[in-house]
């Protein structure tokens, strides 16, 4: 054995700190992104201020009450998709929960999963038959 290969034996109370401050660090970042969050919403309810804005979203039908930064962002994206971004009319999709893409994958994987283990038993089978005839 080389024993300049082998790392250092800590203590237990070593590594007790190391872990704790694996888990001090993870907490940190769980807040932070709790906060960022709470932010984001926040910002997201806040009203409209640019009138402009304002009155391009009022006259889609969004009822005034409800015209704010979110509703903002839903028309933008609406706007995109409405010129022919893809990319905005998937976005859109996912939000609807009619994005079935990975769905339709998972099931085209199983059926020819399905399918192949189908094949390769038939194949099997028809070898045995071919051997019991001999």
């Amino acid at each position: 054995m080389n024993e300049q290969n082998l790392p250092p034996i800590r203590s237990t109370e070593e590594a007790r700190e190391k872990g704790a401050r694996g888990g001090v660090k993870s907490g940190v970042t769980r807040r932070r992104k709790r906060d960022l969050r709470a932010a984001m919403k926040e910002l997201l309810e806040l009203p409209v201020t640019d009138t402009e804005l304002w009155n391009s979203i009022s006259t889609l039908g969004v009822d005034p009450k409800n015209i704010n930064n979110c509703a903002a962002l839903v028309v933008a994206l609406f706007s995109k998709a409405a010129r022919g971004d893809v990319a905005a009319f998937k976005e859109i999709r996912s939000l609807m929960g009619e994005d079935k893409d990975a769905e339709r994958l998972k099931l085209q994987r199983e059926q020819l999963k399905n399918s192949s283990d189908g094949m390769l038993s038939d194949v099997l089978e028809a070898l045995k038959n071919d051997d019991l005839k001999e």
